[in-house]
């Protein structure tokens, strides 16, 4: 084999699982530190038993502490071939497989209407394009929790400025009569 082709090979198995991907709405994964995974869970008073979905779930960090540390329900959504083998292995040691489970697929094909939380870390044009499906598709009530990313002409219910997260509540963060969530 030739080193031209080799390098062709690699090229191209790179550019299928983790940069074509990124061609359909996705983000390049910047794991979440754990300081951060802790305060989102804590903004978003999940509660034993409740579901929460990460959306883009990375490693599933998030899904692993929300189930270890506060008994939650964690479905992770990831459209990464990769980073979705290394969170389904993650949780395969876990000790937590009854608690969790990962998703490969599309955040905007995935049915969101059970989730109590939301999770997120993902563009701001990403957030916007979310916007029409999470108003059709989650109760009020749900929490949303953004890392970095707004979601432009909602009122967070709850900021952490020194740790750039945003907490939304659906029912209360839209524009009254907007319709939107």
């Amino acid at each position: 084999m030739s080193l031209a082709f080799a390098l062709l090979s690699v090229f191209l198995v790179l550019f299928f699982f983790w940069l074509f991907p990124l061609f359909f709405r996705g983000i390049p994964w910047q794991p979440t530190d754990m300081r951060r995974v802790r305060r989102m869970l804590e903004m978003s008073r999940i509660r034993p038993g409740e579901v929460l979905y990460d959306l883009g779930c990375g490693d599933g960090r998030i899904l692993l502490c929300a189930a270890r540390e506060y008994g939650a329900y964690a479905i992770g959504v990831e459209l990464n071939p990769w980073l979705f083998l290394l969170a389904w292995f993650r949780v395969l040691f876990s000790g937590l497989r009854s608690k969790v489970r990962v998703v490969f697929g599309n955040i905007f094909s995935v049915d969101l209407s059970r989730a109590d939380v939301i999770t997120l870390f993902l563009f701001e044009h990403v957030n916007e394009a979310l916007k029409e499906k999470l108003l059709r598709e989650l109760r009020d009530g749900t929490r949303i929790v953004s890392y970095i990313w707004t979601f432009r002409g909602w009122t967070p219910k709850e900021v952490d400025r020194d740790l750039r997260l945003f907490l939304y509540v659906k029912g209360e963060s839209e524009p009254k009569g907007s319709g939107a969530v």
